[in-house]
């Protein structure tokens, strides 16, 4: 009997042991998210081709300075390969709407989070407190996000953003160098004023050739010629477009035909005969009018979308000119013609021009494993950044692409292969091109903000 207890004795110790050493079930990945601290988090349908996907919303500082002040919530959405494989941190400029795996994340088979920007719907703070959208704070929320998630996703980090968002993809390395191991910008410019001159020089003088430049400006003078013969247009899209106009509608008119050029080149397939010639019917100078440069864009409900992106360009990161020169006698709406219309009217706004020259220096010299896509007719290209060397980055400006470039149409994609493979060690084999559509968030908007 005592051996039998003693041998009772001894199996119970080994199975207690084994139960020890084997500690408590691994908390489920849900559990492990809502456990980050500040962070709500739900299960969602993941996207094709992916395992599982999460909404999250974390409660932000309004000033990353003083964590202890106003905070706002900064919804963002995780797509779910597994922890071991490379994370994607997709940022948007803007808002975002449903969750979505853009290109970067299907080419480098990664999980994926989209992000969008603080002071955008999804990201918005109850009081716009106007002094706290700035790159720096809206780098800190970013950051932020991929400090609570590192540990969780502990391989290969790239971020990536399409125009606004791949500035702000830019701004997170500027400030927080070792959030990611690697960049892709896409059609990322990085102005240097609120009036840059590049993009003056670029619209004039350098896209498509002087008969299609000319023409542009033809078809401008034509419809501000035919301001009177398209009023009745402009009132009845108006009164059936769904949206709110509160602007004068023949002040839209003239901002429709001055942002013309930029919007034809920045989406357009650059083909200038679907101008209309001098002479056109009225009705056709409308259609195409409108088709360039939608009259949705002047609508209060975009209007307001938009005025944060204002609020940033004329504080800190610059944009482009409206070219008058030419139809100086044909305005007759304003003194003078600029979007900070667009701006918040009851915000200040007093531009740094120590900002984006201290970005572009340093991205110019230490931003290292860095790829710039840009479209060879896209206006915005002209405030693209000048490699000089000192980076280990690689800018690739495509000919004849326009603002919705992606690596899968580049004549040079093999080269943007062979540059992440090298730069993160891994081995990339895409399937087949990979296209960037338009954040699905942004409907409805004019060609030329389809972000």
């Amino acid at each position: 009997m005592k051996r039998f207890l003693l041998i009772i004795s001894f199996l119970a110790l080994i199975l207690s042991c084994s139960d020890k050493s084997s500690g408590p079930e691994p908390q489920d990945l849900l559990q492990r998210l809502q456990a980050l601290p500040d962070v709500e988090a739900v299960e969602i349908t993941p996207p094709y081709g992916y395992n599982r996907a999460f909404e999250l919303t974390i409660t932000q500082p309004l000033d990353h300075e003083n964590p202890g002040g106003q905070t706002f919530e900064q919804k963002f959405y995780i797509s779910h390969l597994d922890e071991s494989e490379p994370m994607v941190m997709h940022i948007s400029g803007y808002a975002i709407g449903n969750n979505y795996v853009f290109e970067m994340g299907r080419l480098l088979d990664a999980n994926q989070i989209y992000v969008g920007h603080r002071f955008f719907s999804g990201a918005d703070p109850i009081v716009h407190d106007w002094q706290y959208l700035t790159i720096q704070q809206a780098a800190a929320d970013h950051h932020r996000i991929a400090e609570l998630l590192r540990p969780i996703y502990d391989g290969i980090w790239v971020n990536t953003g399409v125009s606004k968002g791949g500035m702000t993809a830019l701004f997170q390395r500027r400030f927080y160098p070792d959030d990611v191991d690697a960049t892709v910008a896409y059609v990322a410019p990085l102005p240097l004023s609120t009036d840059d001159p590049r993009f003056d020089n670029f619209l004039e003088n350098e896209v498509g050739d002087e008969a299609c430049r000319q023409k542009l400006k033809s078809f401008q003078r034509m419809a501000l010629e035919s301001k009177v013969a398209l009023f009745p247009y402009l009132e009845s899209y108006a009164q059936e477009s769904g949206y709110t106009f509160n602007m004068d509608l023949n002040l839209i008119l003239e901002y429709m035909v001055l942002e013309y050029p930029f919007a034809f080149w920045q989406y357009g397939d650059g083909d200038c005969s679907v101008v209309p010639d001098l002479g056109a019917p009225v009705s056709s100078i409308w259609n195409h009018l409108n088709y360039i440069v939608s009259m949705n864009y002047f609508s209060e409900e975009l209007i307001s979308y938009f005025e944060p992106h204002y609020y940033q360009a004329y504080t800190q990161f610059g944009y482009y000119r409206l070219i008058t020169d030419h139809l100086e006698d044909l305005l007759t709406e304003a003194e003078s013609y600029s979007y900070r219309i667009l701006a918040p009217q009851d915000a200040q706004l007093v531009f740094d021009a120590s900002v984006m020259p201290d970005i572009v220096s340093w991205l110019q010299n230490n931003g290292d494993h860095i790829i710039y896509i840009f479209g060879g007719q896209d206006p915005w290209t002209a405030g693209a950044i000048d490699l000089n060397g000192t980076a280990e980055a690689l800018k690739i400006v495509e000919p004849g692409a326009n603002h919705g470039v992606n690596i899968a149409q580049l004549v040079q994609r093999d080269l943007v292969y062979t540059t992440l493979e090298d730069w993160l060690e891994i081995e990339i084999t895409p399937q087949a091109p990979v296209l960037i559509q338009p954040d699905p968030s942004i409907k409805e908007l004019p060609p030329f903000y389809r972000k």
